[in-house]
């Protein structure tokens, strides 16, 4: 599957025949999850996955976006792992006991919740496990579909948290998740595009020791 159509795909979910927003289905434990609940099973036993992505950040204050490129890992046992590589090297991980950034001297040090930066990267670990039962105190979910495409949404229920994390898309076709947008404002936002994705991943033990915390 080519990427930048999934982009588009999901993009395209976002508008109706007049341009109008598609809200979706809200989803609330009952008959509006069950029609989504195979896919969610799907997307939530991934186990261990690795693939490359491409971040842009956008700031009302650049004119263009900045961007970042890694590998994501995700580990149901050990959390998520954010490998940039380009322009600098580090290893952004989020895991149950907080949020961690490692150097490329291999110093680590845990970040402030407080950010939005933080916030959003944080919030990709219930996330990325589709685990709806943990998520829905924190989030209203919307999710919509055309075809193998489709998009959930997360709107936090704090609207404190909503004004600075914003609301958060996960995009992708089949099972495979190929988009994510942290969307505070059209100006500010972080975009995240997936590339070609490993499941049933066996990380090394040099890996779990350079990647997780």
């Amino acid at each position: 599957m080519n990427p930048s159509r999934s982009i588009l795909a999901s993009f395209a979910l976002l508008t109706s025949a007049f341009g109008a927003p598609d809200p979706g289905v809200l989803l609330a434990p009952g008959a509006e999850e069950a029609q989504w609940r195979p896919l969610i099973d799907a997307l939530a036993a991934k186990g261990a996955v690795q693939a490359p992505f491409t971040e842009r950040r956008f700031f009302p204050f650049r004119r263009e976006p900045m961007v970042l490129k890694g590998v994501l890992r995700i580990s149901p046992d050990r959390g998520l792992s954010l490998q940039y590589t380009d322009p600098e090297a580090s290893v952004l991980i989020a895991d149950p006991s907080g949020l961690f950034l490692r150097t490329s001297d291999g110093r680590t040090r845990e970040l402030p919740s407080g950010s939005r930066e933080t916030g959003a990267i944080a919030s990709l670990l219930p996330i990325m496990r589709f685990d709806l039962a943990a998520l829905y105190p924190r989030f209203a979910i919307r999710a919509r579909r055309t075809g193998p495409d489709w998009v959930f949404e997360f709107t936090p229920h704090d609207s404190d948290v909503a004004g600075s994390l914003g609301t958060i898309s996960v995009g992708g076709t089949g099972s495979d998740v190929r988009h994510l947008e942290f969307k505070r404002s059209s100006s500010q936002r972080i975009e995240i595009e997936v590339g070609e994705t490993r499941t049933g991943v066996l990380f090394s033990p040099d890996e779990v020791k350079r990647f997780f915390h």
